[in-house]
């Protein structure tokens, strides 16, 4: 995770051009990694093990990206993004339930300038599924 996001970031000062303000530090997308435990980060990857499963569709928004997943999966969504949240706090997270029984479980990322590419490769492993059966738009 810590190379996606030095990467995205290199990419970002690179392609920026010159005379353009910069962001500043608190606004930079970046996941800090050191604001997790060892346990939050190994209870991340089982979870994104879980989620891989039941995840339905993915959805490109204008800032950011959208994930449907199975109702069944509220608690362990609910649990992810608790951890994902404390990492990536300069991303917005919100998440949908409709009614049930059946009614859709989204979650949407989104954020500032620069949030949505870095999105689309931190959360490329949760999706990762999703694009041989080309459900992802």
């Amino acid at each position: 995770m810590k190379l996606v996001a030095a990467v995205v970031a290199f990419l970002c000062w690179v392609l920026t051009p010159l005379g353009a303000p910069q962001p500043t530090e608190a606004e930079r997308v970046h996941c800090n990694l050191a604001t997790l435990s060892q346990a939050e980060r190994a209870r991340d990857a089982e979870l994104v093990k879980v989620l891989r499963d039941v995840l339905r569709e993915r959805t490109e928004l204008p800032d950011g990206y959208g994930y449907r997943f199975e109702p069944t999966a509220l608690k362990d969504v609910g649990e992810w993004l608790s951890i994902v949240a404390k990492c990536c706090q300069p991303l917005s997270y919100e998440m949908t339930f409709g009614p049930q029984p059946g009614g859709p479980l989204w979650v949407r990322i989104s954020g500032k300038e620069g949030a949505k590419e870095f999105i689309e490769l931190e959360f490329a492993p949760l999706a990762e599924r999703l694009a041989p059966r080309g459900v992802t738009r």
